[in-house]
């Protein structure tokens, strides 16, 4: 598979997991496994399976604290399988930001509508995660970025 294909089919797979967030604050297994499989099979990125490791381990620590879901450590989990260990506190900084503006609107929207009883809690950070991890992975795919 190009790596162009691989970029785009990648980038459905994170709007996918997104929208899904976004609507029911849930991150499917079904489509993580679609994902590992996708990354583990397509990618013509070498696969990382230390990074992968580590995203696991800090994500189970940050599970344990109640700082986190398990859908989205288990998400950033396989998307940095493709994401050298060198590179991953870029993927960490990115979500971060990502992440800081997820927020923000969301705290403003909650100023702006009076009536948010229907409104799910939480913020959907697998958002947060596919911008963040997907920038990495785009920049390891065309450095002249």
């Amino acid at each position: 598979m190009s790596h162009e294909w691989y970029l785009f089919v990648l980038l459905i797979m994170c709007i996918y997991v997104s929208s899904v967030d976004f609507l029911y604050r849930k991150i499917h297994n079904h489509a993580l496994l679609v994902l590992l499989l996708f990354q583990c099979f397509f990618s013509p990125l070498d696969i990382h399976v230390t990074t992968f490791l580590l995203m696991l381990g800090v994500g189970l620590i940050l599970y344990a604290l109640i700082w986190i879901g398990a859908g989205d450590i288990k998400y950033a989990a396989v998307l940095s399988l493709t994401i050298p260990l060198n590179e991953l506190h870029w993927a960490y900084i990115m979500t971060a930001f990502a992440g800081g503006f997820l927020s923000l609107g969301y705290l403003i929207s909650r100023k702006l509508i009076s009536n948010t009883s229907n409104s799910q809690e939480g913020i959907p950070y697998g958002i947060a995660i596919s911008v963040g991890f997907y920038l990495v992975i785009l920049t390891q795919n065309t450095p002249h970025i």
